[in-house]
């Protein structure tokens, strides 16, 4: 059952003041990223017939479990991947006030990280792939046209970081399915933009002491 993102986001409750000024103000650029990002669907052929939350599933060889992922639109010859790019706020001004700034998108090549995402994608259906960066201001979209990274042939050169990273993970769960156990095998990177979360200031701080930071 389609449930309206206007509905969905009047369920969310802010706790505090400061999560009630995020929420605030997401829901006031709520409409602008919907607009900018049916804008960017709208440059790809073919956008008009494909279907939101498609399964995409496979086996490699060496990892017990299947990978799956759901691939935001999917067409007879197109898969569509959006990525939403929230806003930032600024410091802290001498009148109390924060400035917000628009989530930055990638300028010449989409980021590795939804890379690896489109090209699994890519390794089920093998068809072209569209990867659209989506703010409140501005949309922008790479596939093969545009973006060497998108080609098939550089795709399929990626595919084995995709076996390597499920074998890690497999691996370490062999090891434990206990986070406490499980964080003695792993050296977190906190310089890594997944840490900072402008939503959540407190990520950052409460994964470090999880490690004894």
């Amino acid at each position: 059952m389609f449930v309206p993102v206007k509905d969905k986001l009047d369920k969310l409750v802010a706790l505090t003041t400061d999560e009630q000024e995020k929420l605030s103000y997401f829901k006031s650029i709520t409409p602008l990223m919907i607009s900018n990002c049916h804008k960017a669907h709208q440059t790809i052929p073919g956008y008009d017939k494909c279907k939101p939350e498609v399964e995409a599933f496979k086996w490699f060889d060496g990892i017990n479990i299947p990978v799956h992922g759901y691939i935001d639109l999917k067409g007879d010859n197109l898969i569509i991947e959006d990525k939403c790019k929230m806003p930032r706020r600024g410091i802290v001004k001498k009148d109390g006030t924060r400035s917000w700034f628009p989530g930055k998108l990638p300028v010449d090549k989409p980021f590795p990280y939804n890379l690896l995402q489109v090209d699994f994608y890519w390794s089920v259906f093998q068809v072209p792939v569209y990867l659209c960066y989506v703010n409140d201001v501005e949309f922008k979209v790479f596939h093969a046209g545009n973006c060497d990274e998108l080609k098939p042939e550089n795709i399929k050169k990626r595919i084995p970081r995709i076996i390597q990273r499920a074998k890690v993970r497999q691996n370490l769960m062999k090891i434990s399915n206990d986070p406490n156990v499980l964080k003695d095998y792993i050296q977190p990177d906190f310089t890594h933009m997944f840490w900072n979360n402008d939503a959540d200031e407190s990520y950052l701080q409460n994964a470090k002491k999880f490690w004894g930071y």
